[in-house]
């Protein structure tokens, strides 16, 4: 499928669409502002294989999130600013790439700052975005994980309707690393010598269509392309149903990815199942997940982005040529059991079956994950937060670790318009 004729029939069906009238909400009755502190102690210990032993570092990060409405008028026009920053408080030189630091050849950056801009224009229901990005899609997904969000440059065109249908099509050129001091161009993710390099592209184009009848089922697609290396198709359908006691929800996804073009970085050749079912019960959930990895090669992803896929975790992706894997998770919302503000996370992912190319024999690993956060309750302390993560990581071709994360975060929003 030609990504870039479909881009254009998109665009044609949206502007075709009725113009609306704006809803009135004004440039600035319906602008908002949220700043986020985050305060990020990071280690991950390396238990077997050569090389640095540790990642630790500590930071305070800032992101100012200030979007205003759209102007009177049939087109409505915006603009929204992201104001990051991050200052090192501890970390040693030869414990770095915890991702919470920006750093260059030169080390950790002790302070950094940003401004991330994106200007908007609304049209009855088309709204299109150009400058600043943060992905969310099943074939691109923003790294948030950190201090600082992973971006992308470009536009994006998009429109919702009333019945449920929803169209988008995007292009990106460049992207700012969640730890990166610069603009760069897009790649490929090249983990353990899946692909023949890491060569520089030159955009991604992403088209989508997703239909929702209503709150229980919904049917998505997407075609994403990163110029020259690979292209990645995936459709997927989700079903939620009612019970006597709770709900239970369902989504299966499919991936198709193969090289396009020169192909500069290798053969890609993988097709992808994800399938989840999970029970949700008196502020629980009960989850299994399945993923199943075949073709010729591991599933790509975009360099500093997350593969959005069921299995993925803080520490391993799961995404290797031929690998299977499953995960039990279990969590629990601790306002549905009078405990207002607690979040309690526990998984166990494993993968078997995996042929990576830095290992000869079959490929064998497993990861365990708890999570804790609490939001305080009382009026004086609500917008603050704490929680830790822990994960414990074995495998017999990649290195074993160990990982602890504690943030403690204070979100309070500084402006709500009468929009």
């Amino acid at each position: 499928m030609n990504i870039t004729r479909n881009a254009i029939l998109i665009a044609f069906g949206l502007a075709s669409a009725p113009a609306l009238a704006a809803d009135g909400e004004g440039f600035l009755a319906g602008a908002s502002a949220d700043l986020t502190a985050t305060n990020f102690y990071y280690n991950r210990d390396f238990r077997s294989g050569s090389g640095q032993g540790k990642r630790e570092e500590w930071a305070q990060g800032f992101v100012l999130d200030a979007r205003s409405g759209y102007t009177p008028g049939v087109v409505g026009f915006g603009i929204d600013v992201l104001g990051l920053a991050d200052f090192k408080l501890d970390g040693l030189q030869s414990e770095v790439g915890t991702g919470i630091l920006p750093y260059d050849e030169d080390g950790a950056r002790s302070a950094f700052g940003r401004i991330a801009l994106t200007g908007k224009a609304k049209a009855g229901p088309a709204e299109l975005r150009v400058g600043s990005h943060i992905a969310s899609d099943l074939v691109l997904k923003s790294n948030t994980s950190r201090l600082l969000p992973q971006t992308f440059e470009g536009a994006s065109l998009g429109a919702a309707w009333d019945n449920g249908v929803e169209l988008g099509y995007a292009r990106y050129d460049r992207s700012w690393y969640r730890d990166g001091t610069e603009r760069v161009d897009l790649t490929i993710t090249n983990k353990d010598r899946r692909f023949s390099g890491t060569p520089d592209a030159d955009g991604f184009e992403l088209v989508t269509a997703s239909w929702a009848p209503d709150d229980r089922f919904t049917l998505h697609y997407e075609h994403g392309e990163l110029r020259d290396l690979y292209r990645q198709q995936v459709a997927s359908v989700a079903f939620k149903q009612p019970l006597e006691r709770g709900k239970l929800s369902t989504e299966v996804r499919y991936y198709v990815s193969d090289d396009v073009g020169p192909a500069l970085a290798g053969v890609v050749d993988n097709r992808a199942l994800n399938a989840l079912v999970a029970w949700q019960v008196a502020g629980q959930e009960f989850a299994v997940m399945w993923q199943d990895m075949n073709g010729d090669t591991a599933m790509p992803f975009v360099g500093g982005t997350d593969g959005n896929v069921f299995n993925w975790t803080f520490i391993n992706d799961f995404m290797e040529r031929d690998e299977r894997s499953w995960q039990l998770r279990y969590q629990l919302d601790g306002k549905q059991i009078n405990l207002p503000g607690l979040k309690f996370l526990v998984r166990y992912v494993k993968g078997d079956n995996a042929r990576p190319a830095t290992f000869s024999g079959e490929g064998r690993q497993w990861q365990r994950d708890v999570e804790v956060g609490y939001t305080f309750q009382s009026e004086a302390l609500k917008h603050l937060s704490v929680r830790w993560r822990n994960g414990f990581f074995r495998s017999n071709y990649q290195r074993d670790a160990e990982e602890n994360r504690v943030m403690v975060v204070y979100d309070v929003p500084l402006w709500a318009g009468q929009g």
